[in-house]
Protein backbone atom coordinates (compact mmCIF):
# COMPACT_ATOMS: atom_id res chain seq x y z
CA UNK A 1 0.00 0.00 0.00
CA UNK A 2 2.76 2.21 1.29
CA UNK A 3 4.89 1.53 -1.73
CA UNK A 4 2.21 2.11 -4.11
CA UNK A 5 1.49 5.40 -2.52
CA UNK A 6 4.48 6.77 -1.68
CA UNK A 7 6.53 5.11 -3.96
CA UNK A 8 9.26 4.20 -1.23
CA UNK A 9 10.24 0.22 -0.89
CA UNK A 10 11.06 -0.75 2.52
CA UNK A 11 13.85 -3.46 3.10
CA UNK A 12 14.01 -4.78 6.57
CA UNK A 13 17.88 -5.57 7.47
CA UNK A 14 16.70 -7.64 10.05
CA UNK A 15 13.80 -8.88 12.12
CA UNK A 16 13.69 -10.34 15.59
CA UNK A 17 11.34 -10.11 18.68
CA UNK A 18 10.55 -7.63 20.68
CA UNK A 19 12.39 -9.26 23.46
CA UNK A 20 15.91 -9.17 21.60
CA UNK A 21 15.27 -6.12 19.57
CA UNK A 22 17.76 -4.01 21.74
CA UNK A 23 20.40 -6.09 22.15
CA UNK A 24 20.35 -6.80 18.03
CA UNK A 25 20.44 -3.05 17.49
CA UNK A 26 23.20 -2.56 20.39
CA UNK A 27 25.14 -5.03 17.34
CA UNK A 28 24.44 -2.99 14.60
CA UNK A 29 25.38 0.10 16.11
CA UNK A 30 28.74 -0.75 17.00
CA UNK A 31 29.18 -2.11 13.53
CA UNK A 32 29.02 1.04 12.36
CA UNK A 33 26.98 -0.37 9.54
CA UNK A 34 23.11 2.00 9.96
CA UNK A 35 20.32 0.85 8.00
CA UNK A 36 19.20 4.10 6.34
CA UNK A 37 15.56 4.62 9.12
CA UNK A 38 16.12 2.75 12.73
CA UNK A 39 14.24 2.44 15.35
CA UNK A 40 16.25 2.63 19.04
CA UNK A 41 15.92 3.64 22.23
CA UNK A 42 16.22 6.73 24.13
CA UNK A 43 19.83 5.59 25.10
CA UNK A 44 20.79 4.17 21.89
CA UNK A 45 19.25 7.51 20.06
CA UNK A 46 21.68 9.79 22.30
CA UNK A 47 24.92 7.78 21.61
CA UNK A 48 24.02 8.00 17.95
CA UNK A 49 23.68 11.50 18.72
CA UNK A 50 27.12 12.31 20.50
CA UNK A 51 28.75 10.42 17.26
CA UNK A 52 27.30 12.65 15.10
CA UNK A 53 25.61 9.48 13.58
CA UNK A 54 21.97 11.02 12.70
CA UNK A 55 20.83 13.13 10.03
CA UNK A 56 19.13 17.00 10.70
CA UNK A 57 15.32 16.20 10.38
CA UNK A 58 14.52 19.91 11.16
CA UNK A 59 14.15 21.05 7.72
CA UNK A 60 12.34 17.93 5.86
CA UNK A 61 9.99 18.16 9.49
CA UNK A 62 9.10 21.86 8.23
CA UNK A 63 8.59 21.42 4.77
CA UNK A 64 6.88 17.35 4.60
CA UNK A 65 5.09 17.04 7.86
CA UNK A 66 1.88 17.05 7.25
CA UNK A 67 -0.90 19.13 9.53
CA UNK A 68 -1.99 15.89 11.48
CA UNK A 69 1.71 14.57 12.47
CA UNK A 70 2.23 18.11 13.18
CA UNK A 71 -0.54 18.28 15.78
CA UNK A 72 0.29 14.45 16.92
CA UNK A 73 4.09 15.88 17.87
CA UNK A 74 2.99 19.02 19.50
CA UNK A 75 0.67 18.07 22.29
CA UNK A 76 1.51 18.03 26.00
CA UNK A 77 3.52 21.00 24.83
CA UNK A 78 5.58 19.46 22.61
CA UNK A 79 6.76 16.43 25.03
CA UNK A 80 7.03 14.34 22.17
CA UNK A 81 10.01 15.94 20.08
CA UNK A 82 11.46 17.61 23.29
CA UNK A 83 14.14 14.37 24.03
CA UNK A 84 14.80 14.01 20.52
CA UNK A 85 15.45 17.83 19.93
CA UNK A 86 19.09 19.09 20.73
CA UNK A 87 20.13 22.98 20.52
CA UNK A 88 17.06 23.51 18.54
CA UNK A 89 17.59 21.12 15.82
CA UNK A 90 15.35 18.15 15.26
CA UNK A 91 16.89 14.40 14.90
CA UNK A 92 14.75 11.70 14.84
CA UNK A 93 10.72 11.31 15.18
CA UNK A 94 9.01 9.79 18.39
CA UNK A 95 6.27 7.39 18.77
CA UNK A 96 4.56 9.52 21.12
CA UNK A 97 0.96 8.07 22.81
CA UNK A 98 0.96 10.57 25.29
CA UNK A 99 1.16 10.31 29.38
CA UNK A 100 -2.78 10.06 30.65
CA UNK A 101 -3.54 6.77 29.92
CA UNK A 102 -0.78 5.93 32.50
CA UNK A 103 -2.42 8.05 35.18
CA UNK A 104 -3.37 6.68 38.74
CA UNK A 105 -6.56 6.48 40.26
CA UNK A 106 -8.63 4.73 42.63
CA UNK A 107 -10.84 1.71 41.62
CA UNK A 108 -13.73 0.97 44.46
CA UNK A 109 -15.43 -1.78 44.83
CA UNK A 110 -19.04 -0.16 44.71
CA UNK A 111 -21.35 -2.82 45.57
CA UNK A 112 -19.31 -2.64 49.39
CA UNK A 113 -19.55 0.83 49.42
CA UNK A 114 -23.42 0.11 49.34
CA UNK A 115 -23.51 -2.37 51.73
CA UNK A 116 -21.11 -0.29 54.47
CA UNK A 117 -23.20 2.97 53.64
CA UNK A 118 -20.72 4.71 52.72
CA UNK A 119 -20.69 7.95 49.92
CA UNK A 120 -17.93 8.08 47.14
CA UNK A 121 -14.84 9.51 48.47
CA UNK A 122 -14.64 13.92 48.40
CA UNK A 123 -11.00 13.38 50.47
CA UNK A 124 -8.02 11.32 51.03
CA UNK A 125 -9.91 10.78 54.70
CA UNK A 126 -13.22 9.52 53.15
CA UNK A 127 -10.90 6.83 51.30
CA UNK A 128 -9.50 6.02 54.57
CA UNK A 129 -12.76 5.64 56.04
CA UNK A 130 -14.36 3.05 53.09
CA UNK A 131 -10.90 1.26 53.11
CA UNK A 132 -11.21 0.85 57.17
CA UNK A 133 -14.99 -0.19 56.81
CA UNK A 134 -14.11 -2.25 54.34
CA UNK A 135 -12.17 -3.96 57.03
CA UNK A 136 -13.95 -4.09 59.60
CA UNK A 137 -17.61 -3.68 58.47
CA UNK A 138 -17.77 -7.46 56.84
CA UNK A 139 -18.76 -5.84 53.39
CA UNK A 140 -19.32 -8.96 51.82
CA UNK A 141 -21.92 -10.62 54.03
CA UNK A 142 -20.42 -13.72 55.02
CA UNK A 143 -19.82 -12.74 58.89
CA UNK A 144 -16.40 -13.93 58.71
CA UNK A 145 -13.83 -11.71 59.47
CA UNK A 146 -11.27 -12.07 56.06
CA UNK A 147 -11.68 -8.88 54.08
CA UNK A 148 -9.06 -6.29 54.06
CA UNK A 149 -9.64 -2.70 52.67
CA UNK A 150 -6.50 -1.84 50.36
CA UNK A 151 -5.22 -4.60 48.04
CA UNK A 152 -0.99 -4.18 47.34
CA UNK A 153 1.92 -6.01 46.39
CA UNK A 154 5.50 -6.26 47.17
CA UNK A 155 6.22 -3.36 44.38
CA UNK A 156 4.38 -1.15 46.29
CA UNK A 157 1.75 0.25 43.89
CA UNK A 158 1.02 2.76 46.16
CA UNK A 159 1.50 6.44 44.13
CA UNK A 160 -2.66 7.09 44.00
CA UNK A 161 -2.38 6.48 47.81
CA UNK A 162 0.54 9.05 48.34
CA UNK A 163 -0.25 11.25 45.88
CA UNK A 164 -2.79 12.47 48.19
CA UNK A 165 -0.40 14.00 50.67
CA UNK A 166 1.19 15.48 47.32
CA UNK A 167 3.77 13.09 47.14
CA UNK A 168 5.09 12.47 43.55
CA UNK A 169 7.26 8.99 43.29
CA UNK A 170 10.02 8.92 41.06
CA UNK A 171 8.98 12.06 39.50
CA UNK A 172 11.29 15.31 38.87
CA UNK A 173 9.56 18.41 40.07
CA UNK A 174 10.46 22.10 40.17
CA UNK A 175 11.11 23.22 43.97
CA UNK A 176 10.29 26.66 45.19
CA UNK A 177 13.69 27.78 43.92
CA UNK A 178 12.88 26.79 40.29
CA UNK A 179 15.29 23.68 40.80
CA UNK A 180 14.22 19.83 39.41
CA UNK A 181 14.23 17.86 42.54
CA UNK A 182 13.08 14.25 43.24
CA UNK A 183 9.89 13.81 43.80
CA UNK A 184 10.58 10.52 46.27
CA UNK A 185 12.95 12.34 48.77
CA UNK A 186 10.35 15.19 49.85
CA UNK A 187 8.59 15.05 52.98
CA UNK A 188 4.85 14.83 51.48
CA UNK A 189 6.24 10.85 50.65
CA UNK A 190 6.85 10.48 54.57
CA UNK A 191 3.27 12.05 55.51
CA UNK A 192 2.12 9.01 52.90
CA UNK A 193 3.97 6.40 54.18
CA UNK A 194 3.24 7.19 57.72
CA UNK A 195 -0.50 7.02 57.02
CA UNK A 196 -0.06 3.69 55.00
CA UNK A 197 1.93 2.36 58.24
CA UNK A 198 -0.76 3.08 60.31
CA UNK A 199 -3.22 0.98 58.02
CA UNK A 200 -1.06 -2.03 57.91
CA UNK A 201 -1.02 -1.88 61.83
CA UNK A 202 -4.44 -1.71 62.02
CA UNK A 203 -4.87 -4.66 59.22
CA UNK A 204 -6.27 -2.28 56.47
CA UNK A 205 -3.61 -3.53 54.39
CA UNK A 206 -3.27 -7.40 53.08
CA UNK A 207 -0.94 -8.90 55.82
CA UNK A 208 1.08 -10.58 53.34
CA UNK A 209 1.34 -7.90 50.37
CA UNK A 210 5.11 -7.68 50.35
CA UNK A 211 5.44 -11.26 49.25
CA UNK A 212 2.60 -11.43 46.71
CA UNK A 213 3.90 -10.13 42.91
CA UNK A 214 0.71 -8.13 41.09
CA UNK A 215 -0.77 -11.68 39.79
CA UNK A 216 -1.20 -13.16 43.30
CA UNK A 217 -2.83 -9.54 44.27
CA UNK A 218 -5.33 -9.47 41.68
CA UNK A 219 -6.30 -13.26 42.42
CA UNK A 220 -6.87 -11.78 46.10
CA UNK A 221 -9.06 -8.99 44.77
CA UNK A 222 -10.92 -11.64 42.35
CA UNK A 223 -11.47 -13.60 45.40
CA UNK A 224 -13.54 -10.70 47.06
CA UNK A 225 -10.33 -10.42 49.75
CA UNK A 226 -10.39 -6.62 48.76
CA UNK A 227 -12.36 -3.48 47.98
CA UNK A 228 -9.79 -1.10 46.85
CA UNK A 229 -6.71 -1.11 44.75
CA UNK A 230 -4.60 1.12 42.53
CA UNK A 231 -4.17 0.76 39.12
CA UNK A 232 -4.58 3.15 35.71
CA UNK A 233 -7.09 3.38 33.25
CA UNK A 234 -6.60 -0.71 31.89
CA UNK A 235 -8.19 -2.11 35.41
CA UNK A 236 -11.08 -3.41 34.25
CA UNK A 237 -9.74 -6.37 32.54
CA UNK A 238 -8.42 -7.25 35.72
CA UNK A 239 -11.58 -8.32 37.77
CA UNK A 240 -13.84 -8.46 34.43
CA UNK A 241 -14.66 -12.16 35.33
CA UNK A 242 -15.84 -10.94 38.73
CA UNK A 243 -18.79 -9.47 37.30
CA UNK A 244 -19.29 -12.83 34.45
CA UNK A 245 -19.47 -14.81 37.73
CA UNK A 246 -21.70 -12.32 39.64
CA UNK A 247 -24.11 -9.34 38.21
CA UNK A 248 -23.98 -7.55 41.31
CA UNK A 249 -20.15 -6.90 41.82
CA UNK A 250 -19.56 -3.88 40.51
CA UNK A 251 -16.04 -1.22 40.61
CA UNK A 252 -15.37 2.43 39.93
CA UNK A 253 -12.64 4.44 39.41
CA UNK A 254 -11.93 7.73 41.50
CA UNK A 255 -9.56 10.30 40.92
CA UNK A 256 -7.20 10.61 43.60
CA UNK A 257 -8.24 12.57 46.75
CA UNK A 258 -6.74 15.15 48.61
CA UNK A 259 -5.65 15.27 52.54
CA UNK A 260 -5.96 18.65 52.85
CA UNK A 261 -7.48 21.82 50.97
CA UNK A 262 -5.15 21.36 48.25
CA UNK A 263 -6.47 19.62 45.22
CA UNK A 264 -4.76 16.20 44.44
CA UNK A 265 -3.53 16.19 41.35
CA UNK A 266 -2.08 12.91 39.29
CA UNK A 267 1.56 12.60 37.90
CA UNK A 268 3.10 12.37 34.53
CA UNK A 269 4.02 9.04 33.24
CA UNK A 270 5.69 9.75 30.29
CA UNK A 271 6.92 7.15 27.90
CA UNK A 272 8.48 6.66 24.56
CA UNK A 273 6.63 4.23 21.93
CA UNK A 274 10.25 4.30 19.65
CA UNK A 275 12.57 6.83 18.40
CA UNK A 276 12.58 6.74 14.52
CA UNK A 277 16.11 8.46 13.28
CA UNK A 278 17.89 8.77 10.18
CA UNK A 279 21.57 7.85 9.40
CA UNK A 280 23.47 10.47 8.49
CA UNK A 281 24.59 11.29 4.89
CA UNK A 282 20.90 9.03 3.77
CA UNK A 283 20.44 10.79 0.45
CA UNK A 284 16.40 11.12 1.31
CA UNK A 285 15.64 11.71 4.92
CA UNK A 286 12.16 12.86 3.97
CA UNK A 287 11.18 9.36 3.63
CA UNK A 288 10.66 8.81 7.23
CA UNK A 289 8.33 11.69 7.18
CA UNK A 290 5.96 10.99 4.68
CA UNK A 291 6.24 7.44 6.20
CA UNK A 292 4.74 8.95 9.39
CA UNK A 293 2.55 10.91 7.76
CA UNK A 294 0.99 7.93 5.43
CA UNK A 295 -0.06 6.16 8.93
CA UNK A 296 -1.18 9.29 10.66
CA UNK A 297 -3.75 9.26 7.59
CA UNK A 298 -4.47 6.06 7.32
CA UNK A 299 -5.18 5.46 11.02
CA UNK A 300 -6.56 8.79 12.02
CA UNK A 301 -7.27 11.22 9.09
CA UNK A 302 -10.26 11.62 6.59
CA UNK A 303 -9.21 8.23 5.16
CA UNK A 304 -9.25 6.04 8.18
CA UNK A 305 -13.15 5.28 7.77
CA UNK A 306 -12.64 3.79 4.40
CA UNK A 307 -8.98 2.78 4.45
CA UNK A 308 -7.78 1.59 7.88
CA UNK A 309 -8.75 -1.85 7.52
CA UNK A 310 -7.06 -2.22 4.60
CA UNK A 311 -4.19 -0.70 6.07
CA UNK A 312 -4.58 -2.52 9.01
CA UNK A 313 -4.71 -6.27 7.05
CA UNK A 314 -2.86 -5.46 4.27
CA UNK A 315 -1.49 -8.29 2.65
CA UNK A 316 -0.47 -10.38 5.19
CA UNK A 317 -3.67 -9.82 7.41
CA UNK A 318 -1.36 -9.31 10.05
CA UNK A 319 -2.39 -6.02 11.83
CA UNK A 320 0.09 -3.28 11.97
CA UNK A 321 2.70 -5.11 10.12
CA UNK A 322 1.90 -1.94 7.16
CA UNK A 323 3.46 0.41 9.81
CA UNK A 324 7.04 0.70 8.99
CA UNK A 325 6.52 3.75 11.37
CA UNK A 326 4.08 4.70 13.63
CA UNK A 327 2.98 7.37 15.69
CA UNK A 328 -0.46 7.97 17.74
CA UNK A 329 -2.72 10.85 18.27
CA UNK A 330 -1.59 11.98 22.36
CA UNK A 331 -4.41 10.84 24.45
CA UNK A 332 -6.91 9.61 21.89
CA UNK A 333 -8.76 7.29 24.13
CA UNK A 334 -9.63 10.64 26.45
CA UNK A 335 -11.14 11.77 23.02
CA UNK A 336 -12.98 8.74 21.98
CA UNK A 337 -14.68 8.52 25.64
CA UNK A 338 -16.34 12.30 24.66
CA UNK A 339 -17.31 11.00 21.62
CA UNK A 340 -18.93 8.05 23.48
CA UNK A 341 -20.09 9.63 26.30
CA UNK A 342 -22.06 12.01 24.57
CA UNK A 343 -23.40 9.42 22.29
CA UNK A 344 -24.96 7.79 24.64
CA UNK A 345 -26.40 10.87 26.16
CA UNK A 346 -27.89 12.12 23.16
CA UNK A 347 -28.37 8.66 21.02
CA UNK A 348 -26.82 10.55 17.86
CA UNK A 349 -23.94 7.97 16.67
CA UNK A 350 -23.13 10.46 13.67
CA UNK A 351 -20.77 12.33 16.07
CA UNK A 352 -18.24 8.89 16.36
CA UNK A 353 -15.10 8.65 14.68
CA UNK A 354 -13.67 4.85 13.44
CA UNK A 355 -12.34 3.78 17.01
CA UNK A 356 -15.38 5.56 19.15
CA UNK A 357 -17.80 3.51 17.81
CA UNK A 358 -16.31 0.26 18.01
CA UNK A 359 -16.19 1.05 21.85
CA UNK A 360 -19.78 2.51 21.83
CA UNK A 361 -20.92 -0.76 20.29
CA UNK A 362 -19.41 -2.76 22.99
CA UNK A 363 -20.91 -0.66 25.49
CA UNK A 364 -24.31 -0.81 24.15
CA UNK A 365 -23.71 -4.55 24.11
CA UNK A 366 -22.85 -4.77 27.76
CA UNK A 367 -25.94 -2.56 28.31
CA UNK A 368 -28.18 -5.18 26.62
CA UNK A 369 -26.57 -8.14 28.77
CA UNK A 370 -23.61 -8.98 27.19
CA UNK A 371 -21.53 -8.81 30.53
CA UNK A 372 -18.16 -10.16 28.61
CA UNK A 373 -18.22 -6.35 27.66
CA UNK A 374 -18.62 -4.70 31.34
CA UNK A 375 -14.96 -3.48 31.09
CA UNK A 376 -15.64 -1.29 27.99
CA UNK A 377 -18.35 0.29 29.97
CA UNK A 378 -15.68 1.18 32.60
CA UNK A 379 -12.98 2.33 30.68
CA UNK A 380 -15.19 4.38 28.18
CA UNK A 381 -18.62 5.02 29.76
CA UNK A 382 -19.80 8.14 31.56
CA UNK A 383 -18.20 6.78 34.89
CA UNK A 384 -15.32 5.46 33.50
CA UNK A 385 -11.45 5.33 33.93
CA UNK A 386 -11.34 7.62 30.81
CA UNK A 387 -13.84 9.84 32.44
CA UNK A 388 -11.83 10.30 35.24
CA UNK A 389 -8.48 10.75 32.71
CA UNK A 390 -10.53 14.01 31.31
CA UNK A 391 -11.41 15.33 34.63
CA UNK A 392 -7.96 15.39 35.62
CA UNK A 393 -7.40 17.19 31.97
CA UNK A 394 -9.92 19.55 32.15
CA UNK A 395 -9.19 20.97 35.39
CA UNK A 396 -5.43 21.23 35.41
CA UNK A 397 -4.68 18.40 37.78
CA UNK A 398 -1.51 17.04 36.21
CA UNK A 399 1.72 17.21 37.69
CA UNK A 400 4.44 16.04 34.30
CA UNK A 401 7.76 15.18 34.95
CA UNK A 402 10.33 17.62 34.02
CA UNK A 403 12.84 14.84 32.76
CA UNK A 404 11.25 13.66 29.38
CA UNK A 405 14.97 12.64 28.47
CA UNK A 406 17.64 9.49 28.26
CA UNK A 407 18.62 8.54 31.38
CA UNK A 408 21.74 10.64 32.65
CA UNK A 409 25.23 8.89 32.87
CA UNK A 410 24.72 8.08 36.78
CA UNK A 411 21.15 6.84 36.10
CA UNK A 412 22.44 4.37 34.08
CA UNK A 413 25.35 3.09 36.66
CA UNK A 414 23.07 3.86 40.07
CA UNK A 415 19.38 3.99 39.59
CA UNK A 416 19.05 0.33 40.20
CA UNK A 417 20.70 0.92 43.63
CA UNK A 418 18.13 3.85 44.48
CA UNK A 419 15.43 1.81 43.50
CA UNK A 420 16.17 -1.24 45.59
CA UNK A 421 17.24 0.98 48.44
CA UNK A 422 13.73 2.93 47.90
CA UNK A 423 11.84 -0.50 47.78
CA UNK A 424 13.15 -2.02 51.26
CA UNK A 425 13.05 1.07 53.23
CA UNK A 426 9.34 1.60 52.21
CA UNK A 427 8.63 -2.20 52.98
CA UNK A 428 10.17 -1.93 56.09
CA UNK A 429 8.47 1.62 57.42
CA UNK A 430 4.93 0.07 56.12
CA UNK A 431 5.29 -2.92 57.81
CA UNK A 432 6.24 -0.86 60.97
CA UNK A 433 10.28 -2.76 60.97
CA UNK A 434 11.77 0.87 60.65
CA UNK A 435 10.23 3.98 62.27
CA UNK A 436 8.96 6.55 60.08
CA UNK A 437 11.54 8.72 60.86
CA UNK A 438 13.93 6.29 59.06
CA UNK A 439 12.53 7.72 56.56
CA UNK A 440 15.45 10.91 56.64
CA UNK A 441 17.59 8.21 56.66
CA UNK A 442 16.79 6.79 53.40
CA UNK A 443 16.94 10.76 52.04
CA UNK A 444 20.50 11.01 53.34
CA UNK A 445 21.38 7.40 51.78
CA UNK A 446 19.56 8.24 48.47
CA UNK A 447 21.89 11.23 47.90
CA UNK A 448 25.08 9.82 48.95
CA UNK A 449 24.59 6.60 46.83
CA UNK A 450 24.25 8.62 43.28
CA UNK A 451 21.05 10.61 43.89
CA UNK A 452 22.42 14.20 44.29
CA UNK A 453 24.75 13.62 41.10
CA UNK A 454 21.58 12.40 39.02
CA UNK A 455 19.82 15.54 40.12
CA UNK A 456 22.67 18.02 39.17
CA UNK A 457 23.22 15.82 35.41
CA UNK A 458 19.28 15.80 35.17
CA UNK A 459 19.10 19.79 35.65
CA UNK A 460 21.92 20.06 33.30
CA UNK A 461 20.57 18.00 30.65
CA UNK A 462 16.95 20.21 31.70
CA UNK A 463 19.06 23.80 31.20
CA UNK A 464 21.06 22.41 28.50
CA UNK A 465 17.65 21.80 26.22
CA UNK A 466 15.41 24.55 26.97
Amino acid sequence: MQEDELGIDVTYDWIVPDANYNDKMNVTLASGDLPDVLKVSAVQFEQLHEAGMLEDLTEVYDKYASDLVKEFMSAEDGAGLKPVTKDGKIYAMVSFPGSLDSSDMIWIRQDWLKKVGLEAPKSMQDVIQIAEAFTFEDPDGNGKDDTYGIALNKDLPINAFLLGYHGYLETWIKDASGQVVNGTIQPEVKEGLRELQNLYQKGVLDPEFGVKDFTKMMEDVNAGKSGMFFLPQWAPFQVSSMIKKDKNVDWLPYPVQSIDDQPAKTQNHLSLGGIFAVRKGYEHPEALIKLLNFQAEKMFGESAKEERAAYLNGLTGLGFHNATVSNLPANKNVKAQDEVEQALKTGDTSILELEAKLFYDDIMDYRNGNLDKWHMERIFGPESSQGVIKYYRDNDLIVMNEFIYAPTRTMNTKQATLDKLRAETFLKIIYGNLSIDEFDSFVANWKKLGGDQITQEVNEVIHANK
